[in-house]
């Protein structure tokens, strides 16, 4: 078959394509997947024939795993994860994991033709298998595939970018495909014959194959996977013994127009070779209704499964008798969907939804039914209701309240139960005992809130570390929103941590893959930890004292105490080792907080603490004395001499001797050459009282009026405000000199200094810049200095006045009248 043509096909030739579809020896029954239309067609063809052998679109490997998919006690939905790990060799990966790795869910849910299929085979005791190509082979051939993504193995979104189909659904009155579906496939599922349903499948389906050119199919895989599905039912048909019933190949429609052509000659399995695979696996997980609607949509099945899985059981319902209750089962669904928004509206949200109200949504879904031509409402229907109806106030408040929890209702939170004998992975179910234990609520995937007080709650505390230990192994489940981070040191005022949670397919994915790590959660949280201590252990030439403090503390709030002893050694050694004075100051605080925070972190029994606080100080004193005439960053030197006095004003701190910091930044005070740091060591002297006003009078005016560069002037005073704000209003030499050095420079030394004038009090609160201002006033004899900022003036028109005003300065100073100028 040309996929190239852009040609039409003419009725005749699909006419033609849907009978060769179905024989006595072979039926390819096309499919959507997770449609209720194909699954209840598919129910209809099992009652009239029994086959020899039913093959299934989907991963080979999967056929293991199908007892488990129809057990009695499966509840669905459910998905089979695989994944597939392709060897890297890259050197650069630290992690020393590969990176190129690719992950995907084949879901299922009662209504999927897929699972219809293999429960009706294992009724009639008929061998059923999956036939296509397996995960690690399709990542082989997908080229459009990423590493690192997972995505879903129902891919259909061929049909979302069919122009033809696009057409039709505007020629149709539909918005898009979802709707073109429902209109001409559900909505009269029951009213139409099996011949009828397989003809107009093939149909619809063509019309998206022939968009698609040979080149592009080869590209995703498509027509290497279609290779492999058409061989597996040659095979079949070649088993096939005379008398028996046909093949049953359960395909999606797309793939299904294709088989025909391929079939009448003899099939080429393609040869894919496995030799980089170093990895791959697949598990039965559950599934969640939310989840299957947003990895559905347009590629990948059917949207809104709640509404799906209604019509699906309403329709087995009155399958039972003889009546026509087509449009009965779609009217009842759409007044039982209604009646849940409007009682989830009342309920949850306060909204009041009179009965009146829902008596009309109900007659305006059915009218619109009527007037776009459909027996029943469709989904569409219902939410255009919805829509009309329910909405009274703002469209963008209450409107979008009530469409959200439309959304929500149809696309529902129903999760899956995994059967007995499912061979269920045992960290997750490590997992699943522990968060009960803690009462994490984990049945369904409504996202949920956890308040924990880890400073009196021991309990509390048990929750937070298996929340933060499913972070380290990178499992989805929750985010600290708020509350105290000790490993950086921020939100230490908060007493409580406040989490969002929300158990997902996604979690339980992740579970699986984390089992190589470890049986259980505490031992996989435990190795994967251990694996970053051996990293750090590693480095020997350059040792991070920040990073082995950051470890130690990690380590407490994981709860892995007996890791300690070893972190301990680590940070010892990289306190040593260590020659950045930021990284081993930052280290000590680090250490301070851990022996401030001994109840949270349930570090009382720790005596290696104390020993490295002293140890971390006294080589952090060392480093300070040692800084180069160059520091490199400024603010990071600026900030940890800062930090080393607060360390001294903590609990922790006063064991610490407190004056090799004083005498160190005394040295640094009168010997150091950058004149920031003696700037802020001045700062820091006077603050503590060891500096008189008069000294640092003095310092003011040797460095203003003295021989060094403008530049070196305003880094001195920047390093004294860092430290001492309040010297700008306590010290009225500071502001007079500064006042006197201004009008010294001139237009280029003011604009040369100005980024570290800028600098020296970007720290000050506008409350402070407010006081400063007003001093700055009293010292030219006036109250305030006036408006500040114009906001009626463009940045343009403040330019223009700027080059204005320079071209009169030269034309007056070229008649020697520059004194006309003004000050």
């Amino acid at each position: 078959m040309n996929h190239t043509s852009q040609m039409l096909p003419t009725s005749d030739a699909v006419r033609a394509l849907g009978a060769q579809l179905v024989s006595a020896e072979l039926i390819v029954f096309p499919v959507r997947h997770h449609s209720p239309a194909c699954a209840w067609q598919l129910r209809r063809l099992f009652g009239d024939v029994t086959p020899s052998a039913v093959l299934v679109e989907g991963p080979r490997s999967f056929t293991s795993l199908m007892p488990l998919l129809t057990h009695a006690e499966a509840r669905m939905p459910l998905a089979i994860y695989t994944y597939a790990v392709r060897r890297n060799n890259r050197m650069d990966d630290e992690e020393g994991e590969s990176a190129l790795r690719r992950a995907a869910y084949y879901p299922f849910c009662d209504h999927s033709p897929e699972l219809v299929a293999l429960r009706m085979a294992q009724e009639r005791g008929v061998p059923a298998r999956f036939i296509d190509l397996d995960f690690a082979e399709q990542c082989q051939i997908d080229g459009h595939g990423r590493d690192e993504e997972t995505q879903s193995l129902l891919d259909e979104h061929h049909f979302r970018r069919s122009r033809y189909l696009s057409a039709l659904a505007l020629q149709l009155g539909c918005r898009n495909h979802e709707e073109l579906w429902e209109h001409l496939f559900e909505v009269p599922a029951t009213t139409r014959s099996l011949e009828a349903h397989v003809m107009d499948m093939a149909a619809y389906c063509h019309l998206a194959r022939i968009g698609c050119s040979d080149d592009e199919l080869s590209a995703d895989g498509t027509l290497q996977r279609e290779a492999e599905m058409a061989w597996h039912i040659q095979q079949a048909l070649s088993q096939r013994q005379a008398g028996d019933g046909p093949v049953v190949a359960v395909v999606g429609g797309f793939h299904a127009v294709a088989m025909p052509t391929l079939l009448a000659g003899t099939v080429i399995r393609p040869s894919i070779s496995r030799s980089n695979i170093n990895d791959e696996s697949s598990a039965i997980i559950r599934y969640s209704f939310e989840r299957l609607d947003r990895l559905s949509g347009y590629s990948a099945g059917m949207t809104s499964p709640a509404w799906q899985q209604l019509l699906w059981e309403q329709t087995l319902k009155y399958s039972k008798t003889d009546d026509d209750n087509a449009s009965r089962i779609r009217n009842e669904a759409a007044l039982m969907m209604l009646f849940e928004i409007a009682v989830e509206l009342r309920e949850r949200h306060k909204l009041a939804l009179p009965m009146p109200t829902l008596v009309a949504a109900y007659e305006h879904a059915l009218q619109l039914a009527i007037l776009r031509q459909r027996s029943a409402p469709a989904r569409d229907d219902v939410l255009d209701a919805v829509t009309s109806c329910f909405i009274k106030g703002d469209a963008d408040a209450d409107g979008a309240l009530v469409l959200a929890v439309a959304r929500r209702v149809f696309s529902g939170q129903a999760m899956g139960k995994v059967p007995p004998g499912a061979g269920t992975s045992p960290l997750v179910t490590d997992f699943e005992y522990r968060a009960r234990r803690q009462r994490l609520k984990i049945d369904d995937s409504q996202p949920r809130r956890a308040v924990l007080d880890i400073y009196r709650r021991p309990e509390h505390r048990l929750t937070s570390r298996l929340l933060h230990g499913l972070n380290l192994l990178g499992v989805p489940m929750g985010v600290c929103t708020a509350g105290p981070d000790f490993v950086n040191g921020t939100g230490l005022d908060r007493l409580q941590e406040h989490w969002e949670y929300t158990y997902t397919p996604l979690t339980e994915a992740a579970l699986v893959e984390s089992s190589v790590y470890g049986v259980t959660v505490a031992q996989a949280v435990a190795n994967r930890f251990s694996a970053r201590i051996e990293r750090l252990e590693s480095q020997c030439e350059r040792r991070d004292a920040r990073v082995a403090a950051a470890l130690l503390m990690h380590a407490c709030v994981l709860g892995l105490h007996d890791h300690l002893p070893r972190v301990v050694t680590a940070l010892r050694e990289a306190i040593g080792k260590d020659a950045a004075f930021d990284s081993v100051v930052a280290a000590a605080n680090s250490i301070e907080l851990l022996l401030e925070s001994r109840e949270p972190l349930e570090t009382r029994d720790v005596d290696e603490i104390p020993p490295l606080l002293q140890a971390a100080y006294e080589r952090a004193v060392y480093l300070g004395g040692e800084l180069p005439a160059a520091p490199g960053d400024d603010g990071k030197i600026l900030s940890a001499l800062s930090q080393l006095r607060e360390l001294l004003l903590s609990t922790a701190g006063r064991a610490l001797d407190a004056n090799l910091y004083w005498d160190m930044v005394l040295a640094l005070y009168i010997h150091h050459q950058a004149a920031l740091v003696r700037g802020a060591c001045a700062g820091l002297l006077y603050s503590a009282g060891k500096l008189s006003e008069a000294e640092l009078g003095v310092a003011l005016n040797g460095h203003v009026n003295g021989l060094i560069a403008p530049p070196e002037a305003v880094s001195f005073l920047r390093g004294l405000l860092f430290m001492a704000r309040e010297a700008a209003w306590q010290q009225p030499a500071l502001l007079g000199v500064l006042d006197q050095l201004l009008q010294q420079w001139d237009e280029n030394a003011f604009v040369t200094t100005l980024p570290e004038l800028r600098l020296a009090f970007a720290e000050m609160t506008p409350k402070e810049t407010d006081r400063v201002a007003e001093s700055v006033a009293q010292l030219h004899g006036a109250e305030d200095l006036g408006r500040l900022v114009r906001y009626d003036l463009s940045a343009a028109e403040v330019q223009a006045n700027l080059i204005l005003s320079g071209t009169l300065s030269e034309l007056l100073a070229a008649d020697g009248l520059q004194a006309w100028g003004g000050a």
